[in-house]
């Protein structure tokens, strides 16, 4: 049995559906990366989005400790914030 032999493949249109929104250019590149690089740019990946939260947490932190220090428990709408 050759491929020739095999019958056509129907395509889903789930898949195809999807597809247009996927940009294969990127897949492409990444899979000429090494496993190795692939690692890297997703520990990378991993790192930033951990540094992002940090910081948002700490800002955060920064203006609960201004409106306490300012004796304002509550925030522009009245409601009261709960502790993050």
């Amino acid at each position: 049995m050759t491929i020739a032999d095999l019958p056509p493949i129907t395509p889903n249109p789930v898949i195809e559906a999807f597809k247009k929104d996927v940009d294969r250019t990127l897949l492409r590149e990444n899979l000429r990366k090494s496993v190795d690089e692939r690692i890297d740019a997703m520990q990378a990946a991993v790192d930033l989005a951990a540094e992002m939260r940090r910081a948002v947490l700490a800002r955060r932190a920064e203006e609960r400790a201004a409106r306490e220090s300012a004796g304002q428990s509550k925030s522009a709408t009245g409601d009261v914030r709960a502790p993050a």
